[in-house]
């Protein structure tokens, strides 16, 4: 169960580090009009988005649960196993708010026609399970571990 975990665990955590970096949104913006209107996709990270930086926080805040479950011992190590999926579900809620309410960003004398989702905000959503349940089985497969030395004590 543990090494499954661990699988998970990793995979989440490149997933979760890359979406940080890789662009969520593109938008499509015109400047001027008629005949000389150009137009230029810009592409948007998480942290240029409106409270994306609560995205990044609870992302650390799971990568640090992980750790937890991994090392941790005792009510330390339950804690992280039960807080781990129930903040990964809460982080993938931001996610998916991030995505539906963002409008765009229109730059000086340009207008916004049209926004796209990217690969980043695809790669924040699919690392959150993945994070959630490393936490909960690393957790679990540690628990007779160390549990054993407590009762000797």
């Amino acid at each position: 169960m543990v090494r499954i975990g661990w699988w998970l665990a990793l995979s989440g955590l490149v997933g979760g580090a890359a979406s940080i970096f890789v662009p969520w949104m593109h938008q499509l913006v015109v400047t001027g009009s008629g005949r000389r209107a150009q137009s230029s996709v810009e592409s948007i990270t998480v942290l240029n988005m409106p409270y994306g930086l609560w995205y990044v926080l609870f992302l650390c805040s799971l990568f640090a649960l992980v750790g937890t479950a991994a090392m941790g011992v005792g009510r330390g190590r339950k804690l992280a196993g039960v807080a781990g999926p129930i903040l990964s579900l809460l982080t993938a809620c931001i996610v998916v708010g991030l995505i539906i309410t963002y409008d765009g960003k229109a730059p000086a004398g340009g207008r916004i026609t049209d926004t796209a989702i990217t690969a980043g905000s695809w790669l924040g959503l699919a690392s959150l399970p993945l994070l959630g349940f490393a936490c909960g089985l690393i957790a679990i497969g540690r628990a007779g571990l160390y549990d054993a030395d407590h009762v000797l004590a």
